[in-house]
């Protein structure tokens, strides 16, 4: 099936980023945590197998791939409002709760222009995982396995390899054998029971984005909550401090709130907008 053989690149993917992102990590000097790194390794690697096996595996066109849309536009803008009409509610949580506080981290004139940058970061990203999980990997399992195991499928890959980052912070050194230590202490997480919340709540934002792609027959809907979730906080965090405490309120780290109340209440909400008309 060419479901596996799409899984098969995945997992040289993984493979590959484990050997190649410690050679980057030390060409960048230091300047990013591992983890980052290694997310961005994996990330260009996997987008450089997909198109390079594109007609092999027959992933399909834009119009397959739920892209060519009509009102794309007005599907795109329904994701958005849903998204940041669930992670405000999320917040808002955190802030009756004592774990936000408002602050400008800096000038006008740069506050400006780091949240053009996290704007633009955003877009890109949700567009971009969204066209590789919920596009690509969806639909090419679906086709092959069925709706239910494609959906189960992508959760799973999805929350496992933004998992990796959950625990991964650290820079360290970077050695001869740097590439299997290094992948090691990122992989540790995903057995660390303490962690299990984010991964679970991970699992929890990947079906959510699944199902918007697959009820709505357009990706244009989960690329609009994809970006508001990544742009919140990418953006927000000029203008507010989130803790890391109380836990069972904001979650166990990053992504922010996923695994947390603050975080099942946001996707709640983000559902419960989605489902309106």
């Amino acid at each position: 099936m060419r479901t596996l053989a799409l899984l098969g690149l995945v997992v040289t993917v993984i493979a590959a980023t484990a050997v190649t992102s410690p050679v980057v990590a030390a060409a960048l000097g230091g300047r990013f945590t591992f983890a980052r790194v290694y997310d961005r390794v994996f990330e260009v690697l996997l987008v450089a197998g997909v198109l390079l096996a594109w007609r092999r595996l027959e992933l399909g066109d834009a119009a397959a791939l739920g892209l060519a849309r009509r009102r794309w536009a007005a599907e795109f803008a329904r994701g958005l409002v849903a998204g940041l009409g669930g992670v405000t509610l999320g917040l808002l949580l955190c802030w009756v709760g004592g774990a936000l506080t408002p602050v400008l981290r800096f000038p006008a004139e740069k506050t400006l222009r780091k949240a053009a940058l996290g704007v633009s970061a955003a877009l890109a990203i949700g567009a971009g995982e969204e066209v590789l999980f919920r596009g690509v990997l969806l639909r090419r399992i679906a086709r092959d396995a069925g709706r239910v195991v494609a959906v189960a499928a992508t959760t799973m890959i999805y929350a496992l390899v933004h998992g990796i980052r959950i625990g991964g912070h650290g820079r360290g050194p970077v050695g001869p054998w740097a590439g299997v230590e290094r992948t090691t202490a990122l992989l540790a997480p995903l057995g660390d029971h303490t962690l299990l919340p984010g991964l679970v709540g991970l699992a929890g934002l990947g079906l959510l984005l699944a199902v918007a792609r697959l009820r709505s027959a357009s990706l244009w809907v989960p690329i609009g909550v994809h970006a508001a979730w990544v742009g919140v906080f990418r953006v927000g965090r000029l203008f507010f401090d989130l803790g890391h405490a109380p836990g069972w309120l904001v979650g166990p780290g990053w992504p922010p709130l996923i695994g947390g109340v603050a975080g099942w209440a946001a996707l709640a909400a983000t559902g419960a907008l989605l489902t309106r008309r």
